[in-house]
């Protein structure tokens, strides 16, 4: 196996489990990493879960393997920012395994740092006794010299045009709202609760390039008294989150999340889930995965907001 994998926007480092999008280093835990190793490797084909239990957990350790892999997959789709019903990474066999979608490129770890040719001793006109002649050293050495600090000048320029950026570059801010409990069942206000702390979590746990606000009281008022406007101005939010579950219809149980932008109280994206046999932890974790992913894509296109 490759060093280092890469595939879209990432980079796997195989031996440690580092896992990074862009350069900026995303949190994997060792299991759900050595899974990835696996299917990353082997991305196009099916890898059966018999073969990644082999892989994975030895023969003599005693875990409930079905709930080990089914959370190893789920902390890579939320690290990946992937979904299970909309796979952009891991597709799901039922009963067979699971399948790596992107192409990967094998490559290696650490790119060697170009030689530097060594320089040919510079063939001077001797003077007496094998001395070079007066001036030779001084001028070739001002020469040398001088090409030098051209070129150090324009170094430290660069690093301090590229530090400068970084310090100029605006903080941006999302708010994510207490998720509403519209279905008139007041057991379902854990599920909403936590939701929200999902979406939180996941967009606090990534280093990415932003701050998040969820426990401020504006963004636990009820929709109805919610007033986006005011945690803009309050918040200073650029984006706001805001989830809604939906009362049953049809059989069917939808929860709602939607990505605002702050100065304007445009929908950016909305993103619909079913509840159902998935379980409250997985549903988290597929809200939270699409969330950041949306944000992630969005935020670059994001103009800074003013006032």
């Amino acid at each position: 196996m490759a060093p280092l994998l890469r595939f879209e926007r990432f980079e796997f480092h195989v031996a440690s489990g580092e896992l990074r999008r862009d350069g900026e280093r995303i949190r994997l835990e060792p299991q759900p990493a050595k899974v990835l190793a696996l299917l990353a490797e082997r991305s196009g084909q099916v890898v059966s879960r018999d073969e990644l239990r082999q892989a994975v957990w030895p023969s003599d350790t005693f875990v409930d393997f079905e709930r080990g892999l089914n959370y190893c997959v789920a902390k890579i789709r939320a690290a990946l920012g992937d979904a299970a019903a909309t796979p952009r990474f891991i597709e799901t066999l039922p009963k067979r395994g699971y399948r790596f979608l992107p192409p990967v490129e094998p490559a290696e770890s650490v790119e060697s740092p170009r030689s530097i040719p060594a320089l040919d001793p510079v063939s001077l006109p001797h003077g007496p006794e094998g001395s070079p002649p007066r001036g030779a050293f001084s001028r070739r050495g001002a020469w040398v010299a001088g090409a030098g600090a051209v070129l150090l000048l324009g170094i430290l320029g660069a690093l301090w045009s590229s530090s400068a950026a970084r310090r100029k570059a605006p903080e941006l801010t999302i708010a994510v709202a207490l998720f509403d409990n519209e279905t008139g069942r007041p057991e379902l206000d854990r599920l909403a609760q936590d939701l929200t702390d999902a979406v939180v979590e996941r967009l606090a746990a990534q280093g990415a390039p932003w701050s998040v606000i969820g426990n401020a009281a504006l963004l636990r008022a009820p929709r109805p008294m919610r007033n986006l406007g005011a945690i803009r101005s309050a918040l200073g939010a650029d984006l706001i989150v805001i989830g809604q579950l939906k009362k049953e219809e049809g059989g069917r149980a939808p929860v709602l999340a939607h990505l605002i932008r702050g100065r304007d109280q445009k929908h950016l994206w909305v993103g619909r889930f079913e509840r159902g046999s998935a379980g409250n932890i997985r549903l988290g974790d597929e809200v939270a995965a699409r969330v950041f992913a949306a944000c992630a894509e969005k935020i670059a296109s994001l103009a800074p907001s003013g006032g």
